[in-house]
């Protein structure tokens, strides 16, 4: 099923540009991850606790539900749109963190959930833009795989960033100073775009039909298919935050979840760095279908293990498939979705995962509070079965893709060789 022989993650981050843009990445996730921490103690700290849960899902429904439009709204004008965006998102959060500390806390949560609205769509259009940079697909695999664990480190350390910014300083200036990051990386991200292969091309396919009414990617086979076991593993993640404390009581002290959290985590940088390093010879639908099925497998042990101290192994098993389901949802939108509605697709995987770990978290805490964590795990094995059927109905052949872009040159082996030493 396998071969060693594919590129290494050293060799694809000998690609041009693909340390800056990989770079890029991490300064465009530092603020998505400081910003919603900051508005949730901003908040705390002036109205209190129930206020700040409030603000702090309008701000995060806001971002996820208009996602994919703002992601198609900047995909059919020029790369300059996302910077736009970005500068009005900053002046939203500056307004807000000054409208704090005023008595009625409707303007800022207005002004907050506002600023959401328009949160630039960085890290789909980053993720649109390895499409056009990588030479070819087991590349694409490898730096999707690099990325997606450098994310998982990112939104790590940012809490910790942003706790120790808070220990010197008010929760308002660190959301003020977090807001700015938006501004360079959507600077960044303006030339990457502008810089890139095909970039004139598919800024003028986008041009072309930004009149033409099309259905939304979620309403076509291949995107329900790519988008809906992202959807169920939002689901399983925001279960997993009602099921792990719950368990951790169950037979010790639930401060020990966090060991089960950190273990979800870690399943998920083990199972891509896993992944993107082999070369797969099975087709994306099968390596699809198993990656899902993995995640029955994971939640099926937690249930049987949900009430002894094994639970953090399953927990790090229901972690394991997480990254590779990513990684071969962007390798199917590379390959099935128009180029030019790549950064829109993008935007329904992390749209879709972030409802449906607000479902999980939600619906979860509700059959919990009925039942108990075994029966809430089994529940989410069902779900992730029936994301399992639907990721199998994937065509076993991309339908063909208009206004394609073409990719940039393959890179010259000896120098891709000579590349990837100096950069070992």
């Amino acid at each position: 099923m396998s071969n060693p022989t594919a590129p290494t993650y050293r060799g694809s981050l000998a690609v041009p540009k693909a340390k800056q843009v990989l770079a890029l990445g991490v300064l465009s996730r530092l603020p998505s991850g400081l910003i919603p921490f900051s508005v949730l103690i901003s908040f705390t700290q002036h109205y209190g606790i129930g206020i700040a849960g409030l603000a702090s899902a309008s701000l995060m429904l806001a971002i996820a539900l208009l996602g994919p439009t703002r992601a198609r709204w900047c995909s059919s004008r020029s790369p300059a749109m996302v910077l736009l965006m970005a500068l009005s998102s900053v002046l939203l959060f500056i307004a807000a963190a000054a409208a704090i500390s005023v008595s009625r806390w409707q303007i800022p949560l207005a002004l907050t959930a506002a600023a959401g609205a328009l949160f630039p769509p960085l890290t789909p259009s980053l993720r649109a833009a390895w499409s056009r940079l990588m030479p070819d697909k087991q590349h694409l695999q490898s730096i999707h795989a690099l990325d997606s664990t450098v994310e998982e480190l990112t939104f790590v350390v940012a809490p910790l960033l942003g706790t120790a910014a808070m220990a010197l300083t008010d929760a308002r200036w660190v959301l003020v100073s977090s807001a700015f990051l938006l501004a360079p990386a959507a600077l960044g991200l303006t030339g990457v775009l502008r810089a890139l292969p095909g970039s004139e091309e598919a800024t003028a396919a986008s041009n072309s039909d930004a009149g033409t009414p099309r259905r939304s990617i979620i309403r076509t086979r291949d995107g329900q298919g790519i988008t809906m076991p992202v959807i169920v593993l939002g689901l399983c993640g925001g279960g997993l935050t009602i099921i792990i404390p719950a368990a951790s009581a169950g037979y010790g002290n639930v401060i020990s979840s966090g060991y089960s959290f950190a273990a979800f985590s870690l399943g998920g940088l083990v199972g891509g760095l896993a992944y993107g390093r082999r070369k797969w010879t099975a087709s994306l639908r099968t390596r699809y279908t198993a990656a899902t099925g993995g995640l029955v497998a994971g939640a099926l042990l937690l249930a049987a293990l949900s009430q002894s101290p094994l639970t953090i192994l399953a927990v790090f098993c229901v972690g394991l498939p997480m990254t590779p389901i990513f990684v071969i949802a962007y390798i199917l939108v590379d390959e099935r979705i128009d180029p030019s509605r790549h950064a829109e697709a993008n935007a329904w995987l992390g749209s879709g995962y972030n409802l449906g770990s607000a479902a999980g978290s939600a619906l979860g805490g509700q059959l919990l509070a009925l039942t108990g964590p075994r029966l809430v795990a089994t529940t989410l094995a069902g779900v992730a079965l029936i994301a399992t059927g639907i990721a199998r109905r994937l065509p076993d052949e991309p339908s063909p893709v208009e206004n394609a872009v073409p990719k940039g040159p393959l890179p010259d082996p000896g120098e891709s060789s000579s590349n990837a030493t100096q950069a070992s």
